[in-house]
Order: structure tokens, then sequence, then C-alpha cells
């Protein structure tokens, strides 16, 4: 047991003067008062506090050492995260550079598609702007439709002009393969959707020797 000024029991304790007092108001201190001087009663030292004065315990070197790691590896997660956000703006600019660059072409494409579009419908318009009157037009398309009848009369197949020549198996297969290979040389013969057209009333000598 230790009796103890007021000031010594602050210190020990490591608290203030008022403290003591509080505490000894409040009954969880002793004292004792001698000569008009208040006396505090501690029974054992604590265990749980230190005098001011006390040491203070140093720094393990160990801790040092991985104190200073960790602030490295926080340098370098800030300097990541710096470079990321860095990549990040950088992708977001060329993607948008990317969008710009093909709203332009597509732009581009539906621009040209359209001057052609206009440009031919203009052609289309042209011969029509030329005649005022529409039934001028239809008999104009109609004689134009029967004069193409009447070249087409003046054709026929192949088959139908070797036919009509009565000839034997052997000279029309052999007719037929000299017609194929003037077609192209002879006005008299043509090749027209997939069929070959002979002129009518012409000779099988006058087809081959009538050449372009």
């Amino acid at each position: 047991m230790q009796k103890l000024s007021v000031s010594e029991a602050a210190e020990i304790l490591g608290i203030t003067k008022e403290a003591v007092y509080n505490r000894i108001r409040r009954g969880s201190l002793k004292s004792l008062e001698k000569d008009g001087q208040k006396f505090v009663i501690l029974e054992k030292e604590p265990e749980n506090q230190s005098p001011k004065n006390a040491p203070k315990p140093r720094k393990n070197a160990n801790e040092s050492e991985f104190v200073k790691y960790l602030l490295n590896e926080l340098n370098e997660l800030k300097a990541q995260n710096l470079s990321l956000q860095g990549d990040k703006e950088r992708l977001f600019k060329e993607k948008e550079q990317m969008l710009i660059t093909s709203k332009q072409e597509i732009s581009q494409i539906y621009k040209e598609r359209d001057e052609k579009l206009t440009a031919f419908l203009n052609a289309m318009q042209k011969p029509f702007l030329t005649h005022k009157d529409e039934p001028a037009i239809e008999a104009v398309i109609e004689n134009e439709s029967e004069r193409a009848g009447e070249k087409e009369k003046k054709w026929q197949n192949l088959s139908e002009f070797l036919r009509e020549r009565n000839l034997d198996a052997k000279t029309r297969k052999k007719a037929q393969k000299t017609l194929i290979k003037h077609i192209g040389r002879s006005k008299f013969i043509k090749f027209k959707d997939g069929v070959i057209l002979i002129r009518k009333n012409k000779t099988l000598k006058e087809v081959i020797n009538e050449t372009r």
C-alpha cells in the first residue's frame, strides 16, 4: 500500500489532478487527509498504467521494413492506376474517332448512291420531257414494237432452218457445225437469248459466205 500526494498519484496513474479528485469523490480511489493535505492510498501500482516519463518502445526494424514495403506497393498501385486511366482515355478517344470515321464513310456512300440514283432518274426523264403529247409517245412505242416484231419474223432457229433444207443426217450434222463456227462472222447468223437464229429465205451457201 502506498500513500501518495495527489500530484504523485496523478503522475503514476497517468491522469490529471482533477481526474484524481473526481475519482476520490466517486469513491474509486481511497484517500486520507493529514495536516490539511490530501493523500491518495494506492493498494498496488496499476498494471495497465505507465508513468508519463516512461520510455517509449522502440520500433522493430522488421516492422519498419514492412511499412516501407507497403508504401512502395501503394505507390506502384497508384502508378498502375494512372497508367490504366490513361489507357482507358486513349481507347475511348480511338473508339470515338473510329465511329466518326465510319459515320463519314457511310454518309459518303449514301451520298454517292443518291447522286447516281438522281442522275439515273434524270436520264430516264429526259426522253419524256421532249414529248409533251402522251398519245404521240404511245404511238412511237407501238411503232417500235411493230418494227421489232417484223424483224424477228425474218429469223428462224437453227433446227427449223436445217429441217427446211431436207438434208440427210450426216450432211445436216456437218452443216450444223459449220453454221455454229460462223456465229459472229456471218451477218445472217446471230445468237440471242441462248438461241441460234438464221436469216430466213437464205441458202446455206449464202449464210456461210456472207461475212460481216
